[in-house]
């Protein structure tokens, strides 16, 4: 005759329960969840390396999902995972903004496309001898894809130039340029002191807004 086993009555339903079987008969525990551990062994914070991939819920350590091989964070991008459980992320540079909803976190990083990414620096104009709007340390950078756009009065232009060193001579090529009416100003390069700098040299005298963004890339 095979065995059987009959339950007449089960009280806490609440949660998930697990049955065991102990001895000769079987225990039943409240509210254990579902996880690799066992019920009869329960996830306490001096043995949480228990706890493997799954769904696990513990009150001394945190609920949710385990996203690798110990409680942390899993990261993962375009490229593929790159690891898990971390504990912190160290965002270097300057510029970077976040802002929290919830248990998300939106990061945005500042910088565009190329080694070290840029932001907005204004220069005041005044003139037309030519004068430094932006430069790259000569010892750390070799290159720069800069983007320029000039105000004066009421007219504008907007361009982006290649800017190479060899130590001794910068160069500066003209990707692209454009204005509202006439060309405002035109680009080149020098070495001042440890810099390489790109020089605007304005066609006609007023106040002027030059703004730049440089992306560098290092030697």
């Amino acid at each position: 005759m095979a065995a059987e086993i009959r339950v007449d009555t089960i009280k806490g339903r609440s949660g998930i329960n697990t049955f065991s079987f102990k001895g000769d008969g079987f225990s039943f525990d409240q509210k254990v969840g579902i996880g690799t551990t066992l019920a009869s062994d329960p996830v306490k914070v001096n043995n949480a390396g228990k706890i493997a991939v799954g769904v696990v819920t513990c009150h001394t350590i945190f609920a949710g999902i385990v996203t690798g091989p110990g409680a942390g964070v899993g990261i993962k991008t375009a490229g593929g995972v790159i690891g898990y459980g971390f504990t912190t992320l160290n965002f270097i540079g300057s510029g970077n903004t976040f802002a929290t909803s919830g248990n998300t976190v939106d990061i945005s990083i500042a910088g565009g496309g190329g080694g070290s990414g840029g932001s907005e620096v204004d220069t005041s104009v005044n003139g037309t001898t030519a004068v430094g709007v932006g430069s790259i340390a000569v010892a750390t950078h070799r290159s720069a894809s800069i983007r320029v756009q000039i105000d004066q009065g009421a007219n504008y232009q907007v361009g982006r130039y290649l800017m190479i060193h060899d130590g001794t001579t910068v160069t500066v090529v003209e990707e692209a340029a454009i204005a509202t009416n006439s060309m405002l100003g035109s680009f080149s390069g020098d070495i001042n002191n440890s810099n390489a700098e790109l020089k605007v040299t304005m066609v006609s005298s007023g106040i002027a807004t030059v703004t730049t963004i440089i992306d560098k890339i290092t030697i």
